[in-house]
Order: structure tokens, then C-alpha cells, then sequence
């Protein structure tokens, strides 16, 4: 499979919720954003990697300043968690839950399978990423990059999983830290 078969499957393709994605394989993915664009374009290469160890248990859960790419633009109002000065606050790790909700609910993933080396998966990922539209690897390597809070969106999930006034008032007080 070349560079070009493999960037027209991944925007042809049905996305799929990140809980959804395969513990069994590993090759080029990209990242869809909550309104429904491919915004990072990325690979799982290593032998012991795997589509839903990369995207659901690191970009959806892991940290704000590294190359988990969920966390990070959606690091934003009541979602927000200062990672260096708020480590087990309960305020943070209650929006932290938050936003690994909300990736779950709203944003999604597709992937194409590689059975090669690690140094084949990366190549073809640097000519996937080339050949992309610039929209579709826009997180790629960005910085500082945080959308601002899908507010609607947040609205509907805090409703959906009926979270109580403490839980309410712990994420009001993150999103005054984040405007702040």
C-alpha cells in the first residue's frame, strides 16, 4: 500500500469512537476533531503499539504538554488541567475526566492497518503527512494549539451524565482558571 492509497482510505473511511479502535493492530491514523475533521495525522509503530493504546489510552487521556493531541486541544474551559501545578487536584482531575469524556463522545478516529517495520510504518506516515491538505495535519507538531471550549457540546454532556453541583461548581472553578 502506498502513501496515497492509504491518505484516500483514511478520509473515505467511517470514523470510529476511539473505545472502538483495534487493541490487535498498528499503522497510519488520523485524529477527527468534534466537528467532525481530520486534524492530526499520525502512526503506531512499534511492536508493542497498537491503534487503541495510542489514540484512546494516550491522545484521549494523556498529558496536556505532550503529543497526546486530544488532551491537549481540548485542554480549554471547564475541560481545562494545569498538569504542573495541579497534579491530583480534585477540581483538575474532575475536568480532566470531562474532557476524556467529551473526546469519547464527540470526537472519533480512523486508521489503516500496516503490517511492516517500524521504519516502514514511519516513512509511509512522513508521505501520508506530505501529501495531506494542510487542514488535515493541522495539530501535527503544533504548539500551544487549544481550541476554545465547545460550550453547546460541554453543556450536553455534563447534562448527559447528570453530574451533580459539586462536579458542576469543581469545572465552573477550572474554566475561571483557563479564562484566567
Amino acid at each position: 500500500m502506498n502513501a496515497n492509497e492509504i491518505l484516500q482510505r483514511l478520509v473515505t473511511m467511517e470514523p470510529v469512537r476511539t473505545s472502538d479502535l483495534p487493541s490487535d493492530q498498528r499503522g497510519i491514523y488520523a485524529l477527527i476533531d468534534h466537528e467532525g475533521r481530520i486534524s492530526y495525522i499520525g502512526s503506531t509503530s512499534a511492536a508493542n503499539e497498537n491503534f487503541r493504546k495510542r489514540i484512546h489510552a494516550r491522545h484521549r487521556t494523556g498529558s496536556e504538554t505532550y503529543s497526546h493531541y486530544f488532551s491537549k486541544v481540548y485542554n480549554c474551559g471547564r475541560m481545562y488541567r494545569c498538569r504542573l501545578s495541579q497534579q491530583g487536584h480534585p477540581d483538575a482531575d474532575t475536568a480532566k475526566r470531562l474532557r476524556s469524556l467529551f473526546v469519547l463522545e464527540y470526537c472519533r478516529a480512523v486508521y489503516v492497518p500496516i503490517d511492516g517495520s517500524k521504519p516502514e510504518i514511519e516513512r509511509l506516515e512522513a508521505e501520508v503527512i506530505k501529501l495531506a491538505p494542510a487542514s488535515h495535519t493541522r495539530w501535527n507538531r503544533a504548539t500551544g494549539l487549544t481550541y476554545p471550549e465547545p460550550s453547546d457540546l460541554v453543556d450536553a454532556l455534563i447534562e448527559k451524565l447528570r453530574l451533580g453541583l459539586p462536579e458542576r461548581e469543581a469545572v465552573e472553578r477550572q474554566r475561571r482558571l483557563a479564562d484566567g
